[in-house]
């Protein structure tokens, strides 16, 4: 491949990555919005369900990854059971 279509390509393909990044909503200011009490009983729940995670992560061997979807989904669980 000659230079010149080499540099041309690479041109090319950031020129897409940064007009694609363009067109990405903004993200909300969720923790913001969130009023005190709802900001302690996410911390509650995050504590929680990080020891309840870290008890079964000592008898399992498993990722961060998984550990970290486990604590999330224990979360969003746990908060709207409570509301």
């Amino acid at each position: 491949m000659s230079r010149f279509v080499t540099i041309l390509s690479a041109g090319v393909m950031a020129t897409a990555i940064i007009a694609g990044s363009a067109f990405l909503p903004a993200p909300a200011p969720a923790a913001a919005a969130m009023s005190d009490t709802d900001a302690a009983a996410m911390k509650k729940a995050t504590a929680d369900c990080k020891a309840e995670v870290g008890e079964e992560a000592k008898f399992h061997e498993m990722s961060w990854l998984t550990r970290h979807n486990m604590v999330k989904n224990c979360v969003k669980a746990t908060l709207t059971k409570g509301h």
